[in-house]
């Protein structure tokens, strides 16, 4: 790959590409043996940005961050792989809290402002017998961005949110300490569910959702030992969902 400069900011190493289609793909191709612990792949024009599923990520060229972080934590079991969702949501929250009120984590783990969405996250996880072996961490957050013109249905940046432009090396060295930080706080598991339960988008109040059962009002419950959202319906039954098997209304 053309065009890449290597350096480091906020105790991460960059590899910063001009182009790319989708960081998530470059680091996906990248062999095990030559991945590092907190190293990011970046790129500030990205033409084939990833979302979950079969979505796409709207970025202007020169606007927002997008990278992909990848992390290769010690000793942390399978079973709390969550943990790596809510480091990175929390980071990005934390980056974001720097300049607007009103951030939340829409479960697993996309950053909210009010009812609009300023950062993206896909997290891949690999597992080598019962531990995580790596995980790669998509992450797109809108910083400079005037409109939106994809059919997205909520986005919104921090220009928007502020009227002010704020430069993309600076949103990166805050955003990769934010990151950094909660990354130290891997191993504690249960510190980071505090802190991402006290942060969840609509953590209040009575909503409608849909499952593959269809249309149902209940309150968010917390979470189960996996990071699997806990819901509580209107009849009083307790619901546990993993990702993709149930969304908001």
């Amino acid at each position: 790959m053309e065009n890449v400069k290597k350096y480091r900011i906020s105790g991460f190493e960059v590899l910063e590409y001009e182009q790319v289609g989708s960081t998530n793909t470059l680091a996906e191709a990248m062999p095990f043996k030559e991945m590092k612990d907190k190293q990011v792949i970046l790129t500030y024009h990205q033409t084939q940005g990833r979302g979950q599923a079969t979505n796409t990520w709207e970025s202007t060229p020169g606007k927002n961050i997008s990278m992909t972080v990848i992390l290769l934590p010690e000793h942390l079991p399978a079973a709390k792989q969550f943990a790596v969702s809510m480091v990175i949501a929390l980071g990005c929250l934390d980056f974001i809290s720097h300049y607007v009120e009103g951030g939340t984590v829409k479960w697993p783990n996309d950053v909210y402002v009010g009812d609009r969405k300023i950062s993206g996250i896909l997290i891949e996880n690999r597992i080598a017998g019962t531990y995580l072996q790596s995980s790669l961490c998509g992450i797109g957050v809108n910083i400079n961005q005037e409109e939106f013109l994809s059919d997205a249905p909520n986005p919104v940046s921090l220009w928007q949110l502020t009227g002010r432009q704020l430069p993309l090396v600076q949103a990166l060295e805050e955003l990769l300490a934010c990151i950094g930080r909660r990354y130290e706080q891997i191993g504690q598991y249960e510190r980071l569910e505090v802190d991402f339960r006290k942060s969840m988008y609509r953590a209040d109040g009575i909503y409608r959702w849909v499952d593959e059962q269809g249309i149902f009002l209940a309150a968010i419950a917390g979470l189960d030992e996996y990071g699997q959202l806990l819901l509580k319906d209107t009849e009083g039954k307790e619901r546990v969902y993993a990702f993709k098997e149930v969304r908001y209304i």
